[in-house]
């Protein structure tokens, strides 16, 4: 009776003894085994019996990187959410800006025409053409009397006088500028004194006693015929007033054809600049202002004073 208890009692301890040394042996270190899949297999096994977090560390990085982004998502849920980021230079800008804005305008005081910079503008062609206009009036008021002495007064009024001064300007094409000089009462006061040709730039030093020559005027004393003819060539610009030489003028005298009108190519066209030897003002308003001049006041003679 004996027997069969006692040796129960030490089949169940041995068993126990075996329990216990299986499970001191899965937590040992796994053995160097040669053949790898037995390794994975042991490895695999060893795995099941570890807990899960061990396993999540040691086998998966990400499910590691999964747990903090969790983890952060749960400490922002609870924390207080933060005020936005504001630069302290943007208040600063915005003043700036408005301030600017607030600034009225400085109005703009019209500056005078620069010559240099405004060539060939409006502005430019009619300044200049001022200070032409009164560079030859300037020009005629500068003029000197010393051709107009009591030599050549008028023997009787009215009368006009054709006179070069001390300094005879010319124009580009090198032809003499005279003054005709219109007398109503006296000589104590002119009625207008107009820039006046005679002859061309070329034909100053000609005979200017021969016909053909397109010379000046000889100097003298001559008649003017108070009405109007039409010229026979366009240079006469269309009309002019006859003027004849008077009787005793100098015998050598051989010009016909003479009169007094004005010059549609003066300062314009080289060839035909000046007269062939009458008395041409350089614009149409001038000579109508001597025409009327004749044709009112019938001046009794011209008096020529130009040869040098």
């Amino acid at each position: 009776m004996n027997t069969p208890l006692i040796t129960a009692w030490v089949i169940g301890w041995g068993a126990i003894a075996l329990s216990l040394g299986s499970c001191n042996a899965s937590f040992q270190a796994t053995p160097k085994i040669e053949d790898r899949g037995a390794t994975i297999e042991r490895s695999t096994a060893t795995e099941k019996n570890l807990p899960t977090s061990t396993i999540n560390r040691e086998k998966s990085p990400s499910i590691s990187l999964v747990s903090a982004k969790s983890l952060t998502t749960e400490i922002d849920r609870k924390s207080p959410p933060s005020s936005p980021y504001i630069n302290p230079l943007n208040s600063i800008t915005t003043a700036a800006k408005h301030q600017i804005t607030d600034v009225q305008p400085v109005p703009k005081v019209p500056s005078l025409p620069n010559m240099d910079l405004d060539r060939g503008k409006g502005d430019y062609a009619r300044n200049l053409a001022v200070e032409q206009l009164e560079h030859q009036h300037q020009t005629s008021a500068n003029r000197t009397k010393s051709n107009l002495s009591s030599t050549r007064v008028c023997p009787s009024f009215p009368c006009l006088i054709l006179s070069q001064d001390s300094h005879i300007p010319k124009n580009r094409f090198n032809n003499p500028i005279y003054t005709l000089t219109a007398y109503q009462k006296n000589r104590s006061a002119h009625t207008f004194k107009l820039d006046a040709v005679t002859g061309r730039g070329n034909t100053q030093t000609k005979n200017r006693y021969q016909s053909n020559t397109e010379a000046p005027l000889p100097d003298g004393s001559y008649s003017v015929v108070p009405k109007v003819v039409n010229g026979t060539i366009r240079e006469v610009g269309g009309t002019m007033v006859p003027i004849v030489p008077k009787p005793g003028f100098n015998s050598r005298m051989r010009r016909t054809a003479l009169g007094i009108h004005w010059d549609p190519s003066f300062d314009r066209d080289p060839k035909e600049d000046g007269t062939s030897g009458c008395i041409g003002l350089t614009n149409k308003e001038d000579y109508l202002q001597v025409r009327d001049f004749i044709l009112k006041y019938r001046p009794r003679s011209l008096e020529v004073k130009i040869a040098k």
